[in-house]
């Protein structure tokens, strides 16, 4: 209680001192929380210097922003470093007015690839690739500027077009305007135009050095005012009786802008271009405040005139003088707040004081009052510790008198079975040897009798494995020459190496190598690591053992050229029954497991180093000397040690049985139905393929890779496999086969070891359609694959069409059968396809088109055209005896391309119309 007190004040003093810190905070908060770059292509025109002063006049209202200007003076180049710089200023967001469009668009995609919101600005860039534009609609402008022309000059005569910058947006559009709505006019055209890059000076040399043409010309129109004053002069130089009408864009207020060159008469009009500068402030706060905005701004203009000018400068003036007063409270404003600030600061400061008061005085009440309890709470803690611990005194007495009766039931369990294993393997051995045992059931008596021997190998297991886990299990340890100890227990392996064709092999760096050790727990720990490696090597392969002396310790090395293990597998491969996806089914996953328990009594170590399809090297190493073993753990020295043969024998898989002399018990081909049997185990193939020979074609493999080709090409009844099966597990042979049309159809029974319910979850997921566990009986397998297959034909009958295929008392060829099936999944799959023909069967299937003819008429009675209409027209009858489904419905799903030839064709086949044959079921 005490702690929970203290930690309760601690906690109102942290909220308190919180709170006084956000107060003092808020005094000292910046409000710089945006920043926004805005890049522009050049600042030496009227109309810009107008924009930037709008901006301004906008962000003025918002504190919250910083706000970066850089111009480029109207090079592309200068530009693109500007917008680098403003990126390594940290900006939340760019704003830019584009000197060139081409040039500037991979700078803006680049902006945008940082995640950094881009808003472009007057000029367009290639592309979409930005987050909002903001400008005026330059098409429009110019096609007002054409329609206001044609109408001053009546439709007729020669114009004069002055563009800006040749690659810049605005430039090109207004050009497009321009010239679309003078191109519409007969009486209209277009003398020349001309480049004045924006300028009054180019536009002047432009123009002087073609004033001879000006002659003829009635009108101009240039794609700004400045550009259009530069005409007016050297109009006026050369043809001062002449009065062509000059208009230009942009309508700027102020001193020698558009709206004065309009109102002097300098020039005829001059349409107005938005300065935008508060538009895209608005868009960029839009923007980072994540609120709702519109990708594209096209802001309107009207036409400035002599009818108009003096409204629209007046307009201007008090445009102007609001901006002024905005200026002024803004600047009154942030006095107010500097006086705001530093009384907020001096109030704060006195709250926090007062505040810190009471909490002190609340923690010392607190503290005193707690404090009182301590004593308390700890003296009924102390007794509550005490009774606990002797609870779990006593508990632990229970569970260790529970584990240890546990232990022993499993123990003499153990024991037990080696009686009942020896009374089997007895007389086993007697019938053996007789002859006459042997001529009536030679190969069940030798199954039996091996798999007898590998029952007795895990019980020995078990108990050694018992043995090794008792606390205070000592070895007896005595120093031999680990050499011969090794080469002895590998001799017993060479015939059973050359009958498998390994290579095996024994490398020993030295003559002698003198260690101690316990010769009758070591051997179990070596023969352990052999067996495994025989298990996983293949024929052709090798294994080689390697000793020698590292320093202080003496390196026992077993390589083998199997079939390696994944990451997985070697970090969990030393674990208690633990077996890998791939491992052979004869065992329980404890060999390992005791040959590392083995190894640690002894002092050592065992590692293993392995790569999937690169082999396995499992490494011991055993301490020199004596130095590390106690007393009790060095046992009497003997001379010679004991004989590893009868050991070893039953730690190598017989090999008398292989899987090559699988021979069937009778002639394949005359059965109704044929199976398909995968196992690796050859024991338990042999078994099934000679018990299920006598009923069904049986054909067989021990892999998955093999079991998925021969299902493919032999299209059996029904398919048998393991689930531990080498290449591909069974599971994964269960999903193939699924998933091909050719072989969906086929069920398949799964055999497995595994029982858990997870196991059985996943089985049934890989579209097994039988799961069936080991150990089973002979007769219950065999009424399974009779009740698969029986139901398979019944569902045959109910889901595909009555059409007249070959008498099933007709026995067709293998390759008949295979053909047969193909061509019908090939048909069923693409049923609701309208398109699909003979070509598309052909080359599902791998068949000639003539072939494919004369085998599906021989086999059916019809052709392929015939066979795919019946099929579509049984379906169909189907859909509309058991589906609610509309005539139209059913028309495409059973692939007729209208309703009306489909029911003309229904009718034709059924003696009624669809929507007839639908009313009568009903």
């Amino acid at each position: 209680m005490n702690t929970i007190s203290f930690n309760r004040s601690c906690i109102v003093l942290l909220l308190f001192l919180a709170l006084g810190s956000a107060m003092s905070c808020r005094s000292t908060k910046k409000y710089n929380k945006f920043t926004i770059g805005f890049s522009q292509c050049t600042g030496n025109d009227l109309w810009r210097r107008n924009m930037l002063a709008e901006m301004l006049t906008e962000l003025s209202l918002h504190p919250e922003v910083d706000f970066h200007y850089l111009e480029a003076g109207g090079n592309s180049a200068t530009q693109r470093a500007q917008v680098d710089t403003l990126i390594e200023k940290g900006i939340d967001l760019l704003v830019i007015s584009p000197n060139e469009a081409e040039p500037l668009t991979a700078t803006v995609q680049k902006v945008m690839n940082r995640g950094i919101p881009v808003i472009v600005i007057d000029r367009e860039i290639e592309g979409n690739g930005y987050t909002a534009f903001i400008g005026a609609d330059n098409v429009e402008i110019g096609k007002m500027a054409g329609q206001y022309l044609s109408q001053l000059i009546a439709n007729k005569g020669k114009i004069i077009e002055v563009t800006g910058l040749s690659g810049s947006s605005p430039a090109i559009d207004r050009s497009k305007g321009f010239s679309e709505v003078i191109n519409q006019s007969k009486g209209l055209s277009i003398a020349k135009t001309v480049y004045g890059d924006w300028m009054e000076d180019t536009t002047k040399n432009v123009l002087l050095k073609m004033h001879q043409q000006l002659h003829d010309v009635d009108a101009i129109f240039a794609h700004n005012d400045n550009m259009a004053l530069g005409a007016r002069k050297i109009l006026r130089k050369y043809y001062p009786e002449k009065r062509i009408p000059i208009i230009g864009v942009d309508a700027c207020f102020g001193e020698g802008g558009g709206l004065d060159m309009v109102y002097d008469g300098k020039i005829t009009a001059s349409l107005v271009y938005p300065t935008l500068g508060k538009e895209a402030i608005r868009t960029a706060l839009d923007i980072l405040k994540g609120q709702p905005f519109k990708k594209e701004n096209k802001l309107s203009s009207i036409v400035i005139d002599s009818t108009n000018v003096r409204v629209m400068k007046m307009q201007a003036a008090m445009i102007s003088s609001q901006k002024d007063d905005i200026y002024s409270q803004r600047k009154l404003l942030d006095e107010q707040k500097l006086v705001y600030k530093s009384q907020q600061v001096v109030l704060n400061i006195i709250i926090v004081l007062l505040v810190l008061s009471l909490i002190f005085g609340s923690i010392v009440v607190i503290l005193l009052r707690d404090n009182r309890k301590i004593n308390k709470n700890l003296a009924k803690k102390n007794l509550e510790i005490d009774t606990q611990r002797k609870q779990l005194i006593e508990m632990s007495k229970q569970a260790a008198a529970g584990t240890e009766a546990r232990l022993n039931f499993f123990t003499n369990i153990t024991h037990e079975l080696r009686t009942p294993l020896t009374l089997i393997l007895s007389p086993i051995e007697d019938m053996v040897k007789d002859t006459r045992f042997l001529s009536l059931a030679a190969d069940k008596i030798q199954t039996v009798q091996r798999n007898s021997i590998r029952l007795l190998n895990i019980v020995n297991q078990l108990l050694d494995f018992r043995k090794i886990e008792i606390e205070g299990y000592l070895i007896q340890a005595s120093p031999n020459n680990l050499v011969s100890f090794v080469r002895d227990l590998i001799e017993p392996f060479k015939v059973y190496a050359l009958k498998k064709q390994v290579q095996l092999s024994f490398v020993p760096g030295e003559k002698e190598i003198l260690a101690w050790f316990d010769s009758n727990m070591l051997d179990k720990a070596l023969l352990n690591l052999l067996s495994n490696a025989f298990k996983f090597v293949n024929t052709g392969g090798f294994i080689k053992v390697y000793i020698e002396r590292c320093g202080n310790d003496v390196s026992i090395q077993i390589k083998d050229s199997g079939i390696g293990m994944s990451e997985k597998d070697i970090a969990l491969i030393f674990d208690p029954y633990y077996q890998a996806d791939n491992s052979p089914s004869n065992g329980f996953g404890i060999g390992l497991s005791l040959a590392k328990e083995i190894i640690n009594k002894h002092k050592g170590e065992i590692k293993v180093a392995s790569m999937k399809g690169q082999g396995s090297i499992f490494t011991v190493k055993l301490p020199l000397g004596n130095q590390h073993l106690s007393d009790r753990e060095k046992g009497a020295i003997h001379t010679s040690l004991s004989k590893k043969d009868e050991k070893a024998t039953t730690y190598v898989i017989d090999p008398e049985i292989q899987v090559q002399d699988i021979k069937q018990t009778a002639p394949w081909g005359l059965k109704d139905h044929s199976l398909l049997i995968v196992e690796d185990n050859p024991d338990l193939l042999n078994y099934l393929v000679a018990e299920l020979s006598d009923e069904y074609d049986v054909f067989f493999t021990t892999n998955g890779p093999e079991a998925i080709r021969l299902a493919k090409e032999k299209v059996p009844d029904l398919i048998i496999t393991d689930n531990v099966i080498p290449g591909k597990s069974g599971k994964e042979v269960c999903k193939t086969l699924k998933g091909d049309f050719r072989t969906a159809h086929i069920p398949i029974i799964l055999l497995t070891a595994q029982t858990n319910s997870e196991q059985l979850v996943s089985g049934m997921n890989a579209l097994v359609d039988m799961y069936i566990t080991k150990p089973f009986l002979i007769k219950n397998l065999s009424a399974s694959i009779k009740a698969l297959i029986n139901n398979r034909k019944v569902l045959k009958s109910h889901f595909t069409s009555d059409i007249e295929l070959p008498n099933e008392n007709t026995k067709l060829s293998p390759l008949d059968k295979k053909l047969l099936n193909d061509f019908s999944s090939a048909v069923e799959e693409n049923l609701s396809n309208d398109q699909f023909c003979v070509d598309d069967i052909c080359r599902l299937i791998g068949i000639s088109r003539m072939h494919l003819y004369r085998k599906i008429k021989s086999l059916t009675g019809m052709t392929v055209n015939e066979y795919i209409l019946e099929r579509r027209l049984k379906k169909a009858s189907y859909l509309l005896k058991h589906e609610s489904l509309n005539v139209a419905e059913i028309t495409y799903a059973v692939g007729f391309s209208s309703p009306s030839y489909f029911s003309t064709t229904f009718k034709a086949k059924f003696g009624s119309s669809p929507s007839q044959y639908k009313s009568k079921i009903r």
